[in-house]
């Protein structure tokens, strides 16, 4: 691979206030949650030579069909108070959480379900890669509109309030200075369940240099149209 086929390290964004202490080491995160089922397969490669990087670990958490996160009482109708990261958890609920370390191909799959949204915020799915101790990457990951639509309007993601914020006007991929493609999982059709994929390139060594969100920082609600390219 040359320099000009090098590629773009996939962008940090911002760990969010729902992470705590992560996820244990499972394929299986759904815990009987409701929702459509995603199975969901991570690729990590090197960024200078596209080689893919064995024996890292991928930690993933996300909402479920309803927008809640496990280990916090938090209302996802509701703008919350305090966006912060770090925020401790309030209860030992571990649904929709846990980590993989990457086989030989560079890949971890887990069986989860399709993420439901929360106020200020588009669907997303986080993910942390680490190489030992180290945190390389935090990052989001982030599925295409129409096919979201579609499925809630579906029972299980029923909500008493519309959803506010979508990708073309979430403020986390519309403040995110470089090129987001990496970030999108190409997800297809199968019968009773949902094929998601996503490559995710980082930079063996790197250490990842946690976005902060300042206290008392909340983003307008609805988000903020911006120019990025969105799916």
């Amino acid at each position: 691979m040359t320099d000009s086929e090098k590629l773009q390290v996939s962008p940090e964004m911002v760990e969010g206030p729902y992470y705590s202490n992560g996820g244990e080491y499972r394929g299986n995160l759904r815990e009987g949650q409701r929702g459509q089922k995603l199975e969901l397969t991570i690729t990590v490669v090197h960024a200078e030579n596209g080689e893919p990087m064995a024996g890292v670990d991928v930690d993933l958490w996300h909402c479920n069909a309803t927008g809640h996160y496990s280990g916090y009482d938090v209302d996802p109708d509701e703008i919350p108070t305090n966006i912060s990261n770090g925020q401790k958890a309030t209860d030992d609920q571990t649904f929709l959480r846990g980590k993989l370390t990457t086989d030989a191909e560079g890949q971890v799959t887990f069986q989860t379900i399709y993420p439901g949204w929360y106020t200020l915020r588009t669907p997303h799915i986080h993910v942390k890669i680490f190489e030992g101790e180290n945190c390389n990457t935090t990052t989001q990951l982030y599925l295409p509109e129409d096919l979201t639509q579609e499925l809630y309007r579906t029972a299980d993601y029923a909500r008493r309030t519309k959803q506010d914020t979508f990708n073309n006007t979430d403020l986390v991929i519309g403040n995110t200075g470089v090129d987001i493609d990496s970030l999108w999982i190409e997800v297809q059709k199968a019968p009773n369940v949902f094929l998601g994929r996503a490559t995710l390139a980082i930079t063996p060594g790197s250490v990842n240099d946690l976005i902060i969100v300042p206290p008392g920082r909340i983003p307008p609600k609805g988000g903020r149209p911006h120019d990025k390219p969105v799916r």
